[in-house]
């Protein structure tokens, strides 16, 4: 080894040195940003997540300390070289810089720290089971009917549309199941006028009237609850839509059965529900081998409606 290349590798000792003191340094700045990309809702951390924290930190101190002291030896080293003429001992050589085991400033972590990422994300999904049963009516004909997972806050069905279409004076289809958030468009396909109207609750709404070749209206359905849909033109014109709270609903069978999926373990209440009959609910336990329900509900008797303004139809010919 030269003279010259002697004092270049002491010029270099500070800047490995400086560079070993802004490691030190950043990682408070690392632990923040990995605060930062944490999201907002995550759950707090537990005893276990701090303990492993010290270890790690204590991990990292004791790295750069050892790289600290390596590059002091170095400096030794190369300082005896000089004095000596350039001659380094019999059998010594220049110690060397560990690498560090992963990137203190938030590389990637160690191998072994994956699966105990993925337990965590394991634990943390809910377990959902599937609920089946079946509905019968002390009377009548069970039509359109549905049971759904009740007393559930989900998110909103924001950016879903559904089409219910205005033909030969009628709605199609009169009856649907809609998640809240939903956008309900009304096309009217008819050459006459339609008013499409609802006077239910915190989903009233009016349409106003408009014919086939007119832009199609629509409203959002953002509270759950029964809508009930008619024309303000047309009294015979009727159609019936179910906003739930989530996705977690299922259509029942002819034959009375259903299969409710993506059902949450622990104590539920599930309720069915159709134009036709009256509501029911009932309390079921859902375990990781699901349940089974059936429900008996009664018929529910027509009733007669009012126009928008709350008055008797006119004498419109339909």
């Amino acid at each position: 080894m030269t003279h010259t290349q002697n004092r270049r590798q002491l010029q270099g000792l500070p800047v490995r040195l400086a560079l070993a003191a802004l490691t030190l340094a950043a990682l408070p700045r690392a632990a923040r940003a990995a605060d930062a990309k944490s999201p907002a809702n995550a759950a707090p951390p537990s005893a276990a997540d701090f303990a492993r924290l010290e270890r790690e930190v204590a991990d990292q101190r004791q790295l750069i300390i050892q790289m600290l002291t390596i590059e002091q030896e170095r400096y030794n080293f190369l300082l005896k070289l000089l004095q000596s003429g350039g001659q380094a001992p019999q059998g010594a050589t220049i110690p060397t810089t560990p690498l560090p085991p992963h990137d203190p400033l938030g590389g990637a972590p160690p191998a072994a720290a994956e699966p105990e990422a993925s337990a965590v994300k394991e634990k943390e999904s809910p377990a959902v089971a599937v609920v089946t049963g079946r509905v019968q009516t002390r009377a009548g004909t069970l039509k359109d009917a549905y049971v759904y997972l009740d007393q559930v806050r989900g998110h909103s069905a924001h950016g879903q549309t559904l089409e219910i279409k205005q033909k030969d004076k009628q709605f199609w289809p009169r009856v649907a199941v809609v998640q809240r958030g939903t956008s309900v468009v009304f096309p009217n396909l008819d050459a006459i006028y339609h008013n499409v109207f609802s006077t239910s609750g915190r989903n009233a709404f009016d349409l106003g009237a408009y014919r086939a070749g007119e832009t199609p209206r629509s409203v959002v359905l953002g509270t759950p609850g029964v809508v009930d849909v008619f024309c303000n033109i047309h009294s015979r014109m009727s159609a019936s839509i179910l906003v739930l709270p989530s996705a977690v609903y299922a259509k029942v069978g002819a034959d009375g059965s259903f299969r409710l999926e993506n059902v949450p373990v622990g104590p539920r209440k599930l309720a069915v529900w159709s134009p036709t009959t009256k509501p029911a609910q009932q309390k079921v336990e859902v375990t990781a081998a699901g349940a089974q329900v059936s429900f008996t509900v009664d018929e529910q008797a027509a009733t007669s409606h009012v126009n928008k303004l709350g008055q008797p139809y006119g004498s419109y010919k339909e």
